[in-house]
């Protein structure tokens, strides 16, 4: 079965160019992917952070859901653990009126910052995450109208508004351990592949081990976030995949600038000490294809999350539109009748 294809944006900031222009981008690629057939756009959350100019997710969510028809809007992810859960509850539920069926609430236990930037933002810390977790969800349950809160609920008499269907809730995860916690909370998960690459199947089987069902999931639903890029020829695609691997290098390294352009990154790279960490699917979009439908078998997700970070817009507009047409010309032939002799 071909899984189901979404698109993971962090709105990557390129050396030379601004955030403004980061931002612009995701608009435009946003755009893009409404005209192709991914189903849902999800952006991110980062703080104190000179690659990625996302931060509020929720602001960004809500200005693509305007620019946009028919794709799925989604947070991957708010992290809750900066947050009220009730200001996080209100925030789905008032996208969720304003763009009935398009919005989705992806929720991280992390803070997306360092120390430092983590307390600035004066969330109460991911120690409380469950029970933060537990709250937003028996306040957007009530606002639906599916679960009033009960008369000795510690919440009683606090409304997260406004009132209507919640939007979908997912949880992310990059350990079997919080993958496991995801499927008794009965909700949907994402893993986080370029977190923990080559974790997703020990992690969904956890998760798949451990569903329970839930209003918000009545059956495990599990996708795979991951980086990929393709281009018309395995040299090009490995070309362009230099950002990728020379940001990856210089974290490792404990570096965090902005992502080089494919020429100097290349240079970097040449010069390296190290070799750049192997993450990622990157050939032409029939390769990639391939891969991520072997993938999706061994780790039984339904759904891959797909980041592509190129250095120009219509490249990582290519990458996509080559993954989306493989995809599509692999389900063809799988459900093609046998010749006869």
């Amino acid at each position: 079965m071909k899984p189901t294809l979404s698109i993971l944006d962090p709105s990557p900031i390129f050396e030379g160019r601004t955030a403004a222009d980061a931002l612009n981008e995701t608009r435009a690629l946003a755009r893009a992917a409404d005209d192709m057939k991914y189903r849902a756009y999800w952006v991110q959350e980062h703080h104190n952070a000179t690659s990625f100019a996302g931060t509020t997710p929720e602001v960004l969510m809500a200005d693509l859901a305007a620019r946009t028809q028919r794709i799925a809007l989604g947070s991957g992810g708010i992290m809750l653990p900066n947050y009220s859960p009730l200001k996080v509850a209100e925030w789905g539920q008032s996208l969720a009126q304003l763009n009935p069926g398009r919005i989705e609430i992806g929720l991280g236990r992390a803070t997306g910052a360092d120390p430092r930037t983590s307390a600035a933002l004066l969330g109460p810390g991911g120690q409380n995450f469950p029970a933060m977790l537990r709250m937003m969800m028996d306040w957007m349950l009530d606002a639906s109208g599916e679960a009033p809160l009960t008369p000795d609920h510690r919440a009683r008499g606090i409304a997260a508004n406004p009132r209507g269907p919640h939007p979908d809730v997912w949880m992310l995860c990059s350990s079997p351990g919080s993958a496991a916690f995801a499927g008794q909370m009965g909700l949907k998960l994402a893993f986080a592949d370029f977190l923990n690459p080559g974790g997703a199947k020990d992690a969904l089987a956890a998760y798949y081990d451990a569903f329970e069902a839930s209003p918000f999931c009545q059956e495990p639903y599990a996708g795979v976030g991951l980086v990929v890029l393709a281009a018309e020829t395995e040299a090009e695609a490995e070309f362009l995949s230099g950002p990728i691997k020379a940001w990856a290098l210089g974290r490792g390294a404990g570096e965090f600038r902005p992502y080089l352009s494919s020429a100097a990154a290349a240079d970097y790279l040449e010069n390296a000490p190290l070799e750049p960490p192997q993450r990622g699917i990157i050939g032409t979009g029939h390769s990639v294809a391939q891969k991520l439908m072997a993938t999706a078998k061994e780790t039984r997700a339904k759904e891959f999350f797909l980041l592509s970070i190129t250095d120009s817009l219509e490249t990582r507009i290519d990458s996509y539109r080559l993954i989306e047409h493989a995809m599509a010309a692999i389900s063809e032939e799988s459900e093609a009748p046998p010749e006869l002799d």
